[in-house]
């Protein structure tokens, strides 16, 4: 279960309503599993405040006369002393002065109807899902390589497209940039260390100040800028399976 927001903090979330002050107050909030606390946030249309205020009246008659149970307290607790986010990395155009992200695995083929691209990145998308604020002291990329322990690209904490800020509040988000020539070269170098070892999936990282360590979801290293045009994904298996091999044929026998 999680605690979740019947009225958004701020404006533009779902639900949000000027007149009500206390969004962190245990009035404004309801549990729900995880599945619906996405599903009735990506949907206020379909599920209103009034929808959801009934929830709670329901959740409270449950409860054997009102108010939480500890499990339920522990929960409200557990809300508002932990940081909650979420990484993803993504692809951006930079157009017209604005920088437009999108899945990173669309960069190639993106296309803007108005206006030519001015330069491509790769990208790090951080988003607060929490109830509380956090530090961000690092994102990056983890890559696998199949190896004893993953490759770490940390990227810059500025660049000169954007100067993410390093605190985030909550239902708020934003994106740390890295030049793709930047990244080829980091990993090309590093991949010199590590012979017989590649690439094969990677994913999004950030350091929260509290110390806690966030891991976005795999996506195939065939969208990191290292390959040539030509490389397709049945190629990155068969060269990683390749070097799978050399590498088993060179360990030591027993």
């Amino acid at each position: 279960m999680e605690v979740a927001h019947i009225r958004a903090e701020k404006a533009g979330g779902p639900r949000f309503d000027a007149n009500f002050i206390e969004v962190n107050s245990e009035p404004n909030l309801v549990l729900l599993c995880h599945k619906h606390h996405k599903w009735v946030d990506r949907h206020p249309d379909a599920y209103p405040t009034e929808e959801l205020l009934t929830w709670k009246e329901r959740q409270a008659a449950q409860g054997c006369g009102g108010g939480l149970s500890a499990d339920q307290l522990d929960q409200v607790v557990k809300a508002f002393t932990t940081p909650k986010a979420e990484a993803e990395a993504v692809g951006i155009i930079s157009a017209g002065g604005e920088n437009i992200v999108s899945k990173i695995e669309h960069l190639p083929e993106f296309r803007l109807l108005n206006a030519d691209p001015e330069a491509r990145y790769l990208g790090v998308r951080i988003s607060n899902v929490g109830a509380i604020g956090f530090g961000v002291d690092a994102v990056g990329y983890e890559i696998d390589i199949h190896g004893p322990a993953p490759l770490i690209y940390g990227f810059p904490a500025e660049h000169i497209r954007h100067r993410p800020p390093r605190r985030l509040e909550p239902q708020a988000s934003s994106v740390w940039l890295v030049d793709p020539d930047v990244v080829c070269n980091g990993i090309r170098l590093v991949m010199q260390t590590v012979k017989l070892y590649v690439p094969v999936r990677f994913r999004a990282f950030c350091h929260l100040g509290s110390g806690g360590r966030v891991l976005g979801p795999w996506v195939s290293a065939l969208h990191l800028p290292i390959w040539k045009d030509h490389v397709t994904q049945e190629w990155l298996d068969g060269f990683a399976e390749q070097a799978e091999q050399t590498r088993a044929k060179l360990r030591p026998k027993p």
